[in-house]
């Protein structure tokens, strides 16, 4: 395990057990999944129901536990990829055994064309009469067409199962997708954001990450309800990507967090990268569909660090949290730096 990786799974670890205990969940690996999962932050619709079970009971029953597990950790991925692995061993079969029956046609054919050529050379040989030639030449006739009708469903077959192939393959993309992005927001997820900072840590590349966080976001979803703050995520995260297209990959982070990856620029040029997505969040504005009532500004606060060579992933890492949390505490909307 990387230093980062370590570095992350403890952070996480850190998080999620205390909230086992306040949530009188029991502190068994069977659940401890669960609420892993929960603190990393990388499925967004798992949150939302622990946040509404907790909500509304002030605690997460085993049952509760079991039934989200079953729900989100197991159910319907599970049976998904079952069910694809199983098409695709039909489909291979189904190919095989096509290829099978093509193979042995083509090899009767092969013995028919070979024993039809010593005849053809014999009636030459022998100067054998025409009802000779007739009956070698009917023998290859009959030796053709069925090659022609073995090929011909072989070629069906194929056609066929090329057609599912396709579809299994923009499936299997499907499924890709659905493993580096975030469901809610269309941008980069953290499991694609861990995988990323391990290649550069691997190829030693000097990197800037930028934390954002949206000002106030809780209170505002408790204001608006979940729907106006999905709205919301979409919306931040769409104009963060627009923002640093050119220079960065922006991942959701987790809850209202997002973050941004900014590969050999330097630490000054990651500071005016934040702040130009810091000004343009700044002049978002949102309607609530219900009462029509409009908001005008939709601010976050950025953390900035820069690795420096050799530095280890989780120490940049935790040096863009401080610089997260001295934004915030420089009142929000604001741009932090945080240099070694």
């Amino acid at each position: 395990m990387s230093e980062y990786a370590f570095f992350e799974a403890t952070r996480i670890f850190k998080r999620a057990v205390p909230l086992m205990v306040k949530y009188k969940v029991p502190t068994t690996p069977h659940y401890f999944s669960l609420w892993y999962t929960y603190c990393a932050g990388t499925h967004p619709e798992l949150n939302r129901a622990i946040d509404d079970t907790v909500a509304k009971f002030g605690l997460c029953s085993r049952e509760k536990c079991d039934g989200l597990i079953e729900s989100f950790l197991i159910g319907d991925s599970k049976k998904e990829l079952d069910n694809f692995r199983q098409k695709v061993e039909n489909m291979v079969a189904d190919l095989g055994n096509s290829m099978d029956a093509t193979v042995s046609d083509t090899e009767e054919f092969q013995d028919i064309l070979s024993s039809s050529v010593t005849k053809l050379e014999d009636v030459q040989n022998k100067a054998s009469s025409g009802a000779d030639n007739q009956l070698v030449i009917h023998e290859l006739l009959q030796g053709s067409q069925h090659l022609l009708s073995a090929t011909s469903q072989y070629r069906l077959q194929v056609t066929t199962q090329k057609a599912e192939i396709d579809a299994l393959k923009k499936k299997l993309e499907e499924y890709k997708t659905q493993a580096t992005n975030d469901a809610l927001t269309g941008c980069l997820n953290r499991r694609a954001f861990d995988k990323q900072m391990a290649d550069y840590d691997a190829e030693n590349v000097e990197v800037s990450l930028i934390i954002v966080d949206i000002d106030h976001f809780k209170a505002f979803n408790d204001e608006y309800g979940h729907q106006m703050g999905d709205n919301v995520l979409k919306l931040v995260a769409n104009k963060l990507e627009q923002s640093m297209n050119d220079f960065a990959s922006v991942y959701r982070f987790g809850g209202e967090e997002f973050a941004a990856l900014v590969p050999r620029v330097s630490f000054n040029n990651a500071w005016k990268i934040a702040e130009k997505a810091r000004t343009t969040l700044e002049r978002l504005s949102v309607t609530d569909k219900r009462t029509g009532k409009k908001i005008n500004s939709i601010t976050a606060s950025f953390g900035v660090a820069s690795r420096f060579g050799g530095e280890e992933m989780g120490e940049l890492l935790a040096r863009a949290d401080e610089a997260l949390y001295d934004a915030k505490g420089k009142g929000r909307n604001c741009v932090m730096p945080k240099s070694r």
